[in-house]
């Protein structure tokens, strides 16, 4: 009896010592069967889009969401979008619509969410394709576009932004950046200023230096300030020459501060009076005063100057009578009155103001061809108030030089560090060995240089460029729109699929690996370059297990699969110490056998 007895205490311990080392744990499949399947629209002819968007296709797969990807032409994108001919909603791909469209946008420091994400401009009403709508939404964008206060401004764009955060009508992927190689020593600069704004340069420096030299990669072909922003480069070298009412002051939050005019202020967000600096003059010593700047909003709301795209809806804002003043009291007091208000008004008060005493018996329609002749032919007459004038134009060599405005400081309280500056076209590779070599200390970001193709002696920095890459959702769809097909029917669930799906993109290795790291990760539809942007929201991290679960929460069941058995040293651990206690066990037993066997016999 006592032999059976320490057989089944033997059996019993063996059993309990390996119990640890026997690991069930479930997992997840890591291709699971689809739960639905939705169609990528994709733009063709952009390898690098095509490379990011096969990457995430593979990854929505791991989460049990089956793809198809369709590369179309914008001709073939655009009936299934913005331009769908109806009936409405836009539908499904399948039906003729789109379930999710890879789409990139443009946005500047000024960036406005009307008319994207508000339910009154769902297509075919507005540019929301989406079809996104959500009544906080609508409420936080009317009260946007009616803050004409800079601090009220900022207040709901974030309320927008943290809404999107949430709701992601869109999922952002990245926000490009480009970079600028230029000389370490180089201070003064503001990169974001500089990519979007064309930042004046009478703060720039370089120790020991006075003159400095800008590489540019195309030619220039625009000489009159207005037709500036038709040409990147023209609207760089240009805004040197000319200044406005106010500026953009990277110390104000990158809103406006006072340039020629001493103060601003407005009750309605209609009319703006105005002080101009009584000390403010031209580069030529002449006053600078209220007949200049109602000559200057005369020219670039007429049509026949030709009012160049980006200027286009000028016409809606100002007219031949918006600026006024009363000569009798002052020429340096002014109003003007706008036609409409905008949330982004100051932008129609920064307008480069020109000089009416060298401009006015030129007949508008010839502006732009009268400015490339003296640019030419007479440089001296391409001046405004700014820190800088035309010194000469070398159209064979493609080179602008700029010389110091000797009565800038007059009205400005200081004179830029630089006598001179030029402006000069490089091909790619000439402009590597300018910067190499130090014939210039700086180079325009189109040249699409990568950082490690850089000499060591060479700084270069990033700067976040134009836009924002994304997939744009069709919130009418029923798995990731409505979510009337998920198991767990309703919209909190088609919301938990949009969040398995921003959980899924791995943004951090698409910017490295596509981008080569001129990239930051996305975050919300408002571009990481717009004044309103809330850097406070961190990107959604790539973690498939949290996508796995917000599909869960929609209803999604998971085949689960038992792993092989594995040991651990947890396991191991507890191995030893509980097979010591065995043999230690099964000796005492075997002693006492033998104890009780002597007893016995």
């Amino acid at each position: 009896m006592l032999n059976k007895k320490a057989s089944a205490l033997l059996l019993i311990l063996i059993s309990v010592s390996f119990m640890p080392i026997i690991n069930t744990q479930k997992i997840k499949a890591t291709a699971p069967t689809p739960f639905f399947t939705i169609y990528l629209l994709c733009p063709k002819g952009q390898p690098d889009r095509t490379g990011w968007v096969t990457r995430i296709s593979k990854e929505l797969q791991q989460i049990g969401i089956g793809t198809t990807l369709i590369l179309a032409s914008w001709v073939e994108i655009s009936p299934r979008t913005w331009s769908y001919p109806g009936p409405y909603p836009i539908p499904s791909y399948a039906e003729g619509g789109y379930d999710i469209l890879f789409v990139g946008w443009s946005g500047r420091l000024d960036f406005n969410p009307t008319g994207l994400f508000d339910s009154p401009s769902i297509t075919p009403n507005g540019d929301n394709f989406y079809q996104y709508e959500n009544p906080e939404m609508d409420w936080a964008i009317s009260n946007y576009s009616s803050s004409f206060v800079f601090d009220d401004r900022i207040y709901w764009a974030k309320q927008i932004q943290a809404i999107l955060y949430d709701d992601l009508p869109r999922a952002t992927i990245f926000y490009p950046a480009d970079i600028y190689p230029h000389d370490p020593n180089l201070v003064g600069w503001d990169p974001l200023l500089w990519e979007l704004d064309f930042q004046s340069m009478e703060n720039w420096s370089i120790s020991h230096q006075t003159k400095f030299h800008y590489a540019t990669r195309y030619q220039f072909k625009h000489f009159h300030i207005y037709d500036g922003l038709m040409s990147e480069n023209d609207a760089q070298w240009l805004h040197q020459i000319y200044t406005g009412l106010i500026e953009r002051d990277s110390l104000n939050g990158y809103d406006y501060s006072s340039r020629l005019a001493t103060s601003i202020t407005t009750t309605d967000g209609y009319t703006y009076n105005i002080e101009l600096n009584p000390n403010a003059t031209w580069a030529d010593g002449t006053p600078l005063n209220a007949y200049d700047v109602n000559f200057s909003y005369n020219v670039i709301f007429n049509a026949d100057f030709g009012v160049p795209y980006y200027h286009k809806d000028w016409w809606m804002y100002v007219n031949e009578s918006s600026v006024q003043w009363d000569p009798a009291i002052s020429n340096y007091t002014l109003s003007i009155t706008f036609e409409k208000r905008d949330v982004f008004q100051k932008k129609y008060l920064a307008l480069d103001i020109l000089p009416k005493h060298i401009w006015e018996t030129i007949p508008y329609a010839n502006l732009s061809t009268q400015a490339e002749i003296w640019a030419k032919t007479d440089p001296g007459k391409i001046f405004g108030a700014g820190p800088y004038r035309l010194a000469s134009y070398n159209e064979t060599n493609q080179i602008i030089h700029l010389i110091k405005n000797e009565y800038f400081d007059e009205w400005y309280g200081s004179e830029p560090y630089f006598d001179e500056v030029y402006f000069e076209y490089f091909n790619y590779i000439d402009a590597l060995d300018a910067i190499s070599s130090g014939i210039v200390d700086m180079i325009d970001h189109a040249f699409p240089f990568q950082p490690d193709q850089l000499p060591p002696a060479v700084s270069y920095t990033m700067v976040d460029k134009l836009g924002l890459q994304e997939m744009a959702f069709n919130n009418k769809h029923p798995y990731i729109g409505t979510g009337e097909f998920c198991p767990i029917s309703g919209p909190e669930s088609a919301k938990h699929v949009r969040k398995a799906i921003n959980h899924a993109i791995p943004r951090e290795a698409i910017i490295e690996d596509v981008l080569n790291d001129l990239g930051t990760p996305g975050v919300t539809g408002f571009p990481k370059t717009a004044i309103d942007f809330d850097h406070t929201l961190k990107p959604y991290e790539y973690n498939l297990t949290l996508a796995r679960q917000h599909m869960e929460s929609a209803g999604f069941v998971y085949e689960d699969t038992l792993t092989t058995l594995s040991i651990g040293e947890t396991s191991i651990a507890f191995l030893t110490i509980m097979g010591s206690l065995v043999i230690t066990a099964t000796v005492n037993i075997i002693v006492r056998i033998k104890k009780q066997r002597k007893s016995i016999f």
